[in-house]
């Protein structure tokens, strides 16, 4: 009995939720008139077919071509549930003939086993990829719509609110409680604030931020958000739609802004939703501007971003308080200190502790230069070198680059005896003696690698972890992550840290610090 399986899918959260159902529906009774047996259903809600990058069909196409494949057909309601996208509608094609999977879109009558199918697919395609272009277009035409009427386009703005309107669509009006938090944010920012203070005081207020993200538990305002802000023309009272266009990312439902001429922006007064008067406005914009040029011309880059792979541990530290990352919060080079980003720039964490990089350097290198000393570790390493040795016999090779040696310093003589401009050649005849000189002096003295000799040159050549780690930051923490995963850095009460994580060497694992070790306060505090 011929295996099914059936895909559906809906484009967003404003179509019905019922397409599934129905879609699925179809094509189970062409099964059923069929007399085949299905195997399970796949489908994605509220996801374009523009993009391939689709949870239900990534696995229905894992599926398809696995080895252990239970299914025969694929049955789709229309091709344009698969892709809406004519080189993906081909790719999916080529893929599933390629690995013997038929495909039938009930609704329009196409059969992959037919000898036209791969004409109509693509003909399908092209049309369901216009479908979308002309969508894209009476969609982008609706805004407009609704824009050049006075009401909202899509989105928010903080500071206002929206309302019903007559007719339809909504209009934006003045938010009473977050227009006085605009203006104060604009009032600090000529009083000479930074981003990140003027954040950190709307967090230590508990003001709620503009938008809530999912993948933050606990929403704060940041920099970033205080400057677009600062930014925001509405604020004057001037509506500007269409400055952007958002385009998506080939094979992708991802999509990335690109920038419209200006000759296309649609500009509207709008006095009534005016919050800032045009003076502090003014102010803004100018220190704003200044701020831009002096960083512009000096080079020089926000407090926040100094974090940067010079700084050996950073990633590596972790605020035992919020979970963030340890970063650069103040100062360069040996007066750099890492502080909680979360604390420095929005206020957000009770973790107020800074602590300079040279001296987490210097208490971390010598815990990890114990432990690489340490016998267990030192042993491994002695055991591996004279595991290696024993697989090689040295002097057997030792014996056979001398005979090779011989023949070559023969030949050379010979050459030299015919040539008469012959320095090169007494140049290389001088090497190859002096080579052999060496391994039959090495040979005369009966020199061996012995297991105490090896152990010495371990523990000199590790002697100097912390030198040869500062030698070139960059590989050196590419070759700390192996053995390093975090180290979480617990503020004390006396404004000290308490190190705690793990070293993995050599499979070995041992304590970052010893137990109950801190940093002092007199060197890691405030």
């Amino acid at each position: 009995m011929i295996r099914y399986v059936t895909y559906a899918r809906y484009s967003s959260e404003q179509q019905s939720r019922c397409s599934i159902p129905d879609q699925q529906r179809k094509c189970r009774e062409y099964g059923a008139r069929e007399g085949w047996h299905e195997v399970r259903a796949y489908e994605d809600e509220a996801v374009s077919g523009v993009g391939s990058d689709r949870v239900g069909l990534e696995r229905l196409m894992s599926a398809a071509c696995s080895p252990l494949r239970d299914f025969d057909v694929i049955l789709v309601d229309d091709t344009s549930r698969l892709s809406r996208s004519l080189p993906d509608v081909v790719m999916l094609h080529q893929r599933l003939t390629h690995h013997g999977v038929r495909v039938i879109a009930v609704s329009q009558g196409i059969d992959t086993e037919h000898e036209q199918s791969e004409v109509l697919i693509a003909m399908h395609g092209i049309t369901d990829s216009l479908y979308v272009k002309e969508l894209a277009k009476k969609t982008h035409r609706g805004l407009e719509g609704k824009f050049l009427n006075g009401l909202s386009a899509g989105g928010r703005c903080f500071g206002y609110a929206s309302i019903p309107a007559e007719g339809g669509g909504v209009r934006w009006v003045t938010n009473e409680v977050e227009v006085e938090i605009v203006r104060e944010i604009f009032e600090l920012s000529a009083a000479g604030f930074s981003l990140k203070a003027i954040a950190g005081i709307l967090n230590e207020r508990k003001i709620a931020p503009p938008q809530k993200r999912a993948d933050r538990p606990h929403p704060t305002w940041c920099p970033s958000a205080i400057r677009e802000i600062l930014r925001r023309e509405l604020y004057i009272g001037k509506r500007i739609w269409n400055q952007r266009k958002y385009v998506k990312t080939p094979g992708t439902n991802k999509r990335v802004s690109r920038p419209r001429p200006q000759s296309e922006w649609k500009v509207q007064d709008v006095p009534e939703l005016r919050i800032v008067g045009d003076e502090l406005w003014m102010r803004v914009q100018k220190r704003q501007n200044l701020l831009k040029e002096v960083y512009a011309e000096s080079g020089r880059k926000p407090v926040n971003r100094a974090s940067s792979s010079a700084y050996l541990f950073s990633g590596f530290l972790k605020c035992a308080s919020c979970g963030a990352n340890l970063i650069i919060v103040s100062g360069g080079g040996k007066g750099a200190r890492y502080g909680c980003p979360q604390h420095w720039n929005r206020k957000a964490c009770s973790n107020r502790i800074t602590v300079r990089s040279k001296d987490v350097e210097a208490r971390l290198l010598a815990g990890l230069q114990d432990e690489v000393l340490s016998d267990h570790v030192v042993d491994t390493v002695v055991e591996r070198a004279l595991q290696a040795i024993r697989k090689k016999d040295a002097t057997s090779q030792g014996e056979a680059r001398i005979r090779e040696l011989d023949g070559e310093i023969k030949k050379l003589v010979s050459a030299i005896l015919k040539v008469e401009d012959s320095d090169n050649l007494l140049n290389a005849l001088k090497e190859r003696e002096a080579e052999r000189r060496e391994l039959k002096a090495a040979k005369a003295s009966g020199t061996q690698l012995t297991e105490e000799g090896i152990r010495s040159s371990v523990r000199e050549a590790l002697s100097d972890i912390a030198g040869l780690l500062k030698k070139a930051p960059e590989q050196a923490k590419a070759k700390l992550s192996e053995h390093l995963k975090e180290i979480q850095m617990i503020p004390q009460a006396n404004g000290s840290y308490l190190a705690a994580g793990e070293w993995d060497l050599l499979g070995v694992r041992g304590p970052v610090m010893v137990a109950g070790a801190g940093f002092e306060p007199a060197t890691f505090g405030l």
